[in-house]
C-alpha cells in the first residue's frame, strides 16, 4: 500500500476534522492504520511522504507556502503528530510479523 497521507503544516493545530491541522493528519493516519491492520495479505506500506519539501505548485498562503506539507516530518526536521502513529504501527509490526 503506497502513497497515502494528508496535509498539515507542523504546529498548525485544531480539531481532528479540520483540514490542514496536525490533528486532522493524525486522525487520517490512525484511520488508515486501522484499515491496514485488517488486510491479512498486506506485505508493506509507504506513506506519502516522509518529509515536507518545497513545491512551486503548492501556493496556498499560510498553509502550503510553496511546500508539499504531507510529510510526517516538517522541512525543518520537526516530527508531526502523525509521525508517531506510523512509528507505533511499524514497531507493532516488528513484534507481530513472523520473520
Amino acid at each position: 500500500m503506497s502513497e497515502f497521507g494528508a496535509e498539515a503544516p507542523y504546529g498548525h493545530h485544531g480539531d481532528p476534522l479540520e483540514r490542514w491541522t496536525e490533528e486532522y493528519q493524525e486522525n487520517f493516519y490512525q484511520h488508515q492504520v486501522n484499515m491496514l491492520k485488517r488486510i491479512s495479505f498486506l506485505r508493506g506500506t509507504c506513506p506519502w511522504i516522509l518529509m515536507d519539501f518545497r513545491s512551486p505548485r503548492r501556493p496556498l498562503p499560510g498553509i502550503q507556502d510553496f511546500h508539499n506539507r504531507k510529510g510526517l516530518i516538517s522541512d525543518r526536521g520537526d516530527k508531526k503528530k502523525a509521525f508517531y502513529i506510523m512509528q507505533k504501527y511499524y514497531r507493532e509490526l516488528e513484534t507481530t510479523v513472523p520473520k
